[in-house]
Protein backbone atom coordinates (compact mmCIF):
# COMPACT_ATOMS: atom_id res chain seq x y z
CA UNK A 1 0.00 0.00 0.00
CA UNK A 2 1.18 3.14 -0.41
CA UNK A 3 2.79 5.35 2.37
CA UNK A 4 0.76 6.36 5.46
CA UNK A 5 0.94 9.30 7.75
CA UNK A 6 2.75 8.77 10.56
CA UNK A 7 -0.28 10.31 12.69
CA UNK A 8 -2.14 7.71 11.60
CA UNK A 9 -0.04 5.17 13.09
CA UNK A 10 1.46 6.48 15.95
CA UNK A 11 -2.35 8.29 17.37
CA UNK A 12 -4.11 4.99 17.46
CA UNK A 13 -1.39 3.55 19.26
CA UNK A 14 -0.64 6.52 22.34
CA UNK A 15 -4.93 5.99 22.50
CA UNK A 16 -4.17 2.25 22.95
CA UNK A 17 -0.99 2.46 25.00
CA UNK A 18 1.63 0.65 22.99
CA UNK A 19 4.17 1.47 21.04
CA UNK A 20 5.39 1.81 17.35
CA UNK A 21 8.77 0.66 16.13
CA UNK A 22 10.63 3.33 13.81
CA UNK A 23 13.99 1.93 12.74
CA UNK A 24 16.20 3.76 10.77
CA UNK A 25 17.46 2.34 6.90
CA UNK A 26 20.82 3.19 5.21
CA UNK A 27 20.18 0.44 2.28
CA UNK A 28 17.96 -1.62 0.19
CA UNK A 29 18.35 -5.08 2.37
CA UNK A 30 17.36 -3.04 5.38
CA UNK A 31 14.25 -1.75 4.46
CA UNK A 32 13.11 -5.05 3.24
CA UNK A 33 14.44 -6.72 6.42
CA UNK A 34 11.95 -4.18 7.86
CA UNK A 35 9.31 -5.25 6.31
CA UNK A 36 9.32 -8.36 6.06
CA UNK A 37 9.52 -8.74 10.28
CA UNK A 38 6.58 -6.53 10.73
CA UNK A 39 4.65 -9.03 8.13
CA UNK A 40 6.30 -12.16 10.15
CA UNK A 41 5.13 -11.05 13.13
CA UNK A 42 1.58 -9.72 11.77
CA UNK A 43 1.18 -13.33 10.71
CA UNK A 44 2.52 -14.80 14.30
CA UNK A 45 0.32 -12.63 15.73
CA UNK A 46 -2.90 -12.81 13.57
CA UNK A 47 -3.11 -8.97 13.74
CA UNK A 48 -1.65 -6.60 11.78
CA UNK A 49 1.47 -4.62 12.87
CA UNK A 50 2.42 -1.22 11.98
CA UNK A 51 6.01 0.27 11.34
CA UNK A 52 7.97 3.58 10.74
CA UNK A 53 10.83 3.64 8.41
CA UNK A 54 13.56 6.41 9.25
CA UNK A 55 15.86 8.18 6.66
CA UNK A 56 18.60 10.47 8.27
CA UNK A 57 19.97 13.05 6.46
CA UNK A 58 23.25 11.15 6.69
CA UNK A 59 21.97 8.65 5.20
CA UNK A 60 19.90 10.50 2.48
CA UNK A 61 23.27 12.20 1.33
CA UNK A 62 24.90 8.51 1.37
CA UNK A 63 22.01 7.03 -0.89
CA UNK A 64 20.99 10.78 -2.53
CA UNK A 65 17.15 11.71 -1.32
CA UNK A 66 15.14 10.65 -3.93
CA UNK A 67 16.99 7.13 -3.97
CA UNK A 68 16.37 6.39 -0.27
CA UNK A 69 13.21 7.74 -0.28
CA UNK A 70 11.94 5.90 -3.45
CA UNK A 71 13.39 2.39 -2.08
CA UNK A 72 10.84 2.89 0.73
CA UNK A 73 8.22 3.95 -0.91
CA UNK A 74 8.65 1.37 -3.58
CA UNK A 75 8.59 -1.50 -0.66
CA UNK A 76 5.62 -0.07 1.34
CA UNK A 77 4.01 -0.63 -2.30
CA UNK A 78 4.38 -4.14 -2.03
CA UNK A 79 3.35 -4.89 1.21
CA UNK A 80 -0.30 -4.71 3.11
CA UNK A 81 2.06 -3.67 6.34
CA UNK A 82 1.39 -0.33 7.21
CA UNK A 83 4.47 1.80 6.71
CA UNK A 84 5.60 5.48 7.31
CA UNK A 85 8.68 7.50 6.06
CA UNK A 86 10.46 9.68 8.51
CA UNK A 87 13.13 11.89 8.34
CA UNK A 88 15.20 11.48 11.53
CA UNK A 89 17.23 13.97 13.18
CA UNK A 90 16.91 17.04 10.73
CA UNK A 91 18.48 20.33 12.28
CA UNK A 92 18.00 22.44 8.74
CA UNK A 93 15.24 24.16 7.78
CA UNK A 94 16.77 22.97 4.03
CA UNK A 95 16.66 19.42 5.14
CA UNK A 96 12.78 19.01 6.21
CA UNK A 97 12.40 21.09 2.85
CA UNK A 98 13.32 18.44 0.57
CA UNK A 99 11.84 15.88 2.64
CA UNK A 100 8.56 17.72 2.14
CA UNK A 101 9.65 17.38 -1.61
CA UNK A 102 10.53 13.38 -1.46
CA UNK A 103 7.02 12.56 0.07
CA UNK A 104 8.24 11.54 3.68
CA UNK A 105 4.86 11.55 5.55
CA UNK A 106 6.75 12.80 9.30
CA UNK A 107 9.56 14.89 9.79
CA UNK A 108 11.75 15.00 13.06
CA UNK A 109 13.19 18.38 13.71
CA UNK A 110 15.76 18.67 16.40
CA UNK A 111 16.75 21.47 18.04
CA UNK A 112 17.89 20.05 21.45
CA UNK A 113 21.50 21.60 21.27
CA UNK A 114 20.18 24.97 20.98
CA UNK A 115 18.60 27.25 24.14
CA UNK A 116 15.32 26.27 24.52
CA UNK A 117 13.82 29.67 22.80
CA UNK A 118 15.54 29.42 19.75
CA UNK A 119 14.55 25.52 19.91
CA UNK A 120 10.88 26.80 20.29
CA UNK A 121 11.11 29.39 17.52
CA UNK A 122 12.54 27.10 14.72
CA UNK A 123 10.63 24.29 15.56
CA UNK A 124 7.34 26.67 15.14
CA UNK A 125 8.85 27.63 11.80
CA UNK A 126 8.97 23.65 11.09
CA UNK A 127 5.08 22.97 12.58
CA UNK A 128 3.77 25.70 10.45
CA UNK A 129 5.57 24.21 7.26
CA UNK A 130 4.75 20.69 7.52
CA UNK A 131 1.31 21.14 8.81
CA UNK A 132 0.48 23.38 5.57
CA UNK A 133 0.82 19.79 3.51
CA UNK A 134 -0.23 17.61 6.25
CA UNK A 135 2.71 16.32 7.59
CA UNK A 136 3.24 15.72 11.56
CA UNK A 137 6.34 16.86 13.11
CA UNK A 138 8.70 15.16 16.05
CA UNK A 139 10.48 17.38 17.76
CA UNK A 140 13.21 16.95 21.09
CA UNK A 141 13.36 18.72 24.22
CA UNK A 142 16.36 18.04 26.57
CA UNK A 143 19.23 16.33 25.71
CA UNK A 144 20.43 12.67 24.90
CA UNK A 145 23.44 12.24 24.62
CA UNK A 146 26.04 10.02 22.63
CA UNK A 147 28.40 7.18 23.93
CA UNK A 148 30.81 8.91 22.47
CA UNK A 149 30.24 11.80 24.57
CA UNK A 150 31.78 10.01 27.41
CA UNK A 151 34.25 7.43 26.40
CA UNK A 152 37.34 7.06 23.82
CA UNK A 153 36.68 4.45 20.77
CA UNK A 154 39.09 2.13 22.85
CA UNK A 155 37.03 2.65 25.86
CA UNK A 156 33.64 2.02 23.82
CA UNK A 157 35.63 -1.50 22.49
CA UNK A 158 36.37 -2.78 26.65
CA UNK A 159 33.00 -1.66 27.06
CA UNK A 160 31.64 -4.25 24.97
CA UNK A 161 33.74 -7.00 26.24
CA UNK A 162 32.41 -6.55 29.70
CA UNK A 163 29.67 -8.40 31.39
CA UNK A 164 26.19 -6.15 31.35
CA UNK A 165 26.25 -5.45 35.15
CA UNK A 166 30.08 -4.37 35.16
CA UNK A 167 29.45 -2.17 31.97
CA UNK A 168 26.77 -0.25 33.45
CA UNK A 169 28.48 0.32 36.42
CA UNK A 170 31.44 1.82 34.61
CA UNK A 171 28.39 4.06 32.76
CA UNK A 172 26.87 5.45 35.51
CA UNK A 173 30.01 6.04 37.41
CA UNK A 174 31.37 8.03 34.37
CA UNK A 175 28.08 10.29 33.38
CA UNK A 176 27.20 10.81 36.88
CA UNK A 177 25.33 14.25 37.52
CA UNK A 178 26.27 15.90 33.95
CA UNK A 179 23.82 12.82 32.55
CA UNK A 180 21.28 13.85 35.22
CA UNK A 181 21.27 17.30 34.05
CA UNK A 182 20.39 16.53 30.70
CA UNK A 183 16.81 14.71 31.38
CA UNK A 184 14.04 16.25 29.39
CA UNK A 185 12.24 18.47 32.72
CA UNK A 186 8.52 18.20 32.37
CA UNK A 187 7.69 21.59 33.32
CA UNK A 188 9.61 22.64 30.05
CA UNK A 189 7.93 20.29 28.16
CA UNK A 190 4.83 21.68 28.75
CA UNK A 191 5.79 25.12 27.51
CA UNK A 192 7.57 23.45 24.65
CA UNK A 193 4.32 21.55 23.76
CA UNK A 194 2.55 24.32 24.10
CA UNK A 195 4.53 26.92 21.97
CA UNK A 196 5.45 24.89 19.01
CA UNK A 197 1.88 22.84 18.99
CA UNK A 198 4.22 19.71 17.42
CA UNK A 199 2.78 16.38 17.62
CA UNK A 200 4.71 14.15 18.85
CA UNK A 201 7.95 14.75 21.58
CA UNK A 202 11.21 12.90 21.81
CA UNK A 203 12.44 13.19 25.31
CA UNK A 204 15.41 12.88 27.69
CA UNK A 205 15.09 9.82 29.68
CA UNK A 206 18.00 7.90 30.39
CA UNK A 207 18.80 6.71 27.07
CA UNK A 208 21.87 7.28 25.26
CA UNK A 209 22.47 7.31 21.23
CA UNK A 210 25.03 4.90 19.84
CA UNK A 211 24.60 1.97 22.42
CA UNK A 212 25.99 -1.43 21.28
CA UNK A 213 23.39 -3.62 23.40
CA UNK A 214 20.15 -3.13 25.60
CA UNK A 215 21.60 -2.68 28.63
CA UNK A 216 20.43 0.56 30.36
CA UNK A 217 17.83 1.20 32.85
CA UNK A 218 15.86 4.51 32.39
CA UNK A 219 14.85 7.07 34.32
CA UNK A 220 11.22 5.83 34.88
CA UNK A 221 9.60 8.51 37.53
CA UNK A 222 10.93 11.26 35.33
CA UNK A 223 9.37 10.15 32.21
CA UNK A 224 5.94 9.11 34.24
CA UNK A 225 6.15 12.76 35.38
CA UNK A 226 6.81 14.56 31.83
CA UNK A 227 4.16 12.71 30.83
CA UNK A 228 1.83 13.52 33.25
CA UNK A 229 2.59 17.09 31.64
CA UNK A 230 2.56 16.08 28.08
CA UNK A 231 -0.64 14.80 26.18
CA UNK A 232 0.57 13.70 23.11
CA UNK A 233 3.17 10.54 21.75
CA UNK A 234 6.42 10.66 23.24
CA UNK A 235 9.23 9.27 21.47
CA UNK A 236 12.07 7.09 22.53
CA UNK A 237 15.75 7.90 21.25
CA UNK A 238 18.75 5.83 22.18
CA UNK A 239 16.21 2.94 22.29
CA UNK A 240 19.02 0.16 21.37
CA UNK A 241 20.86 0.81 24.57
CA UNK A 242 17.76 0.63 26.95
CA UNK A 243 17.00 -2.91 28.83
CA UNK A 244 14.00 -4.35 27.34
CA UNK A 245 12.32 -5.92 30.65
CA UNK A 246 12.89 -6.85 33.82
CA UNK A 247 13.47 -10.53 33.05
CA UNK A 248 16.06 -8.95 30.45
CA UNK A 249 17.59 -7.48 33.80
CA UNK A 250 17.45 -10.78 35.55
CA UNK A 251 19.41 -12.51 33.09
CA UNK A 252 22.08 -9.79 32.62
CA UNK A 253 22.14 -9.56 36.27
CA UNK A 254 21.87 -5.57 36.09
CA UNK A 255 20.42 -3.99 39.20
CA UNK A 256 17.43 -1.41 38.64
CA UNK A 257 17.66 1.69 40.93
CA UNK A 258 14.67 3.02 42.75
CA UNK A 259 12.70 5.38 40.44
CA UNK A 260 14.21 3.04 37.38
CA UNK A 261 12.89 1.19 34.62
CA UNK A 262 12.88 -0.20 31.26
CA UNK A 263 11.65 -0.39 27.68
CA UNK A 264 8.27 -2.27 28.41
CA UNK A 265 7.42 0.10 31.44
CA UNK A 266 8.47 3.05 29.36
CA UNK A 267 5.57 2.13 27.01
CA UNK A 268 3.22 0.57 29.84
CA UNK A 269 3.62 3.34 32.24
CA UNK A 270 5.40 6.46 30.83
CA UNK A 271 3.53 6.99 27.83
CA UNK A 272 6.41 6.12 24.88
CA UNK A 273 4.56 5.60 22.11
CA UNK A 274 7.11 5.82 18.99
CA UNK A 275 10.50 4.00 20.00
CA UNK A 276 13.42 4.76 17.89
CA UNK A 277 16.32 1.98 16.90
CA UNK A 278 19.19 2.33 14.80
CA UNK A 279 22.06 1.18 16.17
CA UNK A 280 21.13 -2.05 16.79
CA UNK A 281 19.56 -2.25 13.23
CA UNK A 282 23.45 -1.22 11.95
CA UNK A 283 24.96 -3.74 14.20
CA UNK A 284 23.17 -6.36 13.13
CA UNK A 285 23.86 -6.01 9.27
CA UNK A 286 27.70 -5.34 10.17
CA UNK A 287 27.89 -8.66 12.34
CA UNK A 288 25.24 -10.78 9.80
CA UNK A 289 27.84 -9.85 6.27
CA UNK A 290 30.98 -10.53 8.28
CA UNK A 291 29.82 -13.90 9.97
CA UNK A 292 28.64 -14.90 6.35
CA UNK A 293 32.17 -13.81 4.95
CA UNK A 294 34.05 -15.29 7.81
CA UNK A 295 32.37 -18.68 7.12
CA UNK A 296 32.76 -18.39 3.37
CA UNK A 297 36.11 -16.28 2.68
CA UNK A 298 36.36 -17.02 -0.85
CA UNK A 299 32.73 -16.08 -1.88
CA UNK A 300 32.57 -12.98 -4.57
CA UNK A 301 28.61 -12.17 -4.64
CA UNK A 302 27.57 -9.63 -2.46
CA UNK A 303 24.14 -10.81 -2.69
CA UNK A 304 25.19 -13.67 -0.65
CA UNK A 305 26.43 -12.13 2.01
CA UNK A 306 23.70 -9.22 2.29
CA UNK A 307 21.38 -11.52 2.25
CA UNK A 308 22.40 -13.31 5.71
CA UNK A 309 22.96 -9.55 7.07
CA UNK A 310 19.54 -8.68 5.96
CA UNK A 311 18.10 -12.35 7.88
CA UNK A 312 20.35 -11.16 10.88
CA UNK A 313 18.55 -7.45 11.04
CA UNK A 314 15.25 -8.91 10.15
CA UNK A 315 15.38 -11.04 13.24
CA UNK A 316 16.70 -8.01 15.66
CA UNK A 317 13.61 -6.34 14.09
CA UNK A 318 11.16 -9.16 15.05
CA UNK A 319 12.59 -8.43 18.59
CA UNK A 320 12.08 -5.13 18.99
CA UNK A 321 8.35 -5.78 17.09
CA UNK A 322 7.48 -8.65 19.72
CA UNK A 323 8.07 -6.14 22.24
CA UNK A 324 6.10 -3.44 21.20
CA UNK A 325 3.43 -5.26 20.13
CA UNK A 326 3.13 -8.31 22.59
CA UNK A 327 5.12 -6.71 25.41
CA UNK A 328 7.68 -9.87 25.96
CA UNK A 329 10.09 -11.73 23.90
CA UNK A 330 12.18 -13.47 26.83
Amino acid sequence: MPLVNSRDILLPAFREGRAVGAFNANNMEIVQAIIWAAEEVSRELSRPVDVIIQVSPGAARYAGWSLAAGMVKIAAAETDVRVALNLDHATEIEQVKRALEEGFTSVLFDGSSLPLEENIRLTRQVVEMCHSKGVPVEAEVGKIPKIEDYFTKSEIAHLRSLPPADAVKIIRERTGKSFENLLTKPDEAEYFVRKTECDFLAVSFGSIHGMWDDILPIKLNQLIAIKERVRKPLVSHGSSGILMTQKAAEIKGITLLEGEGTLLDAIKLGGITKINVATAVSIAFINGFIEAWRNNPGEKDFRKLGEHARNRVKEKVKEYVKLFSAGEIY
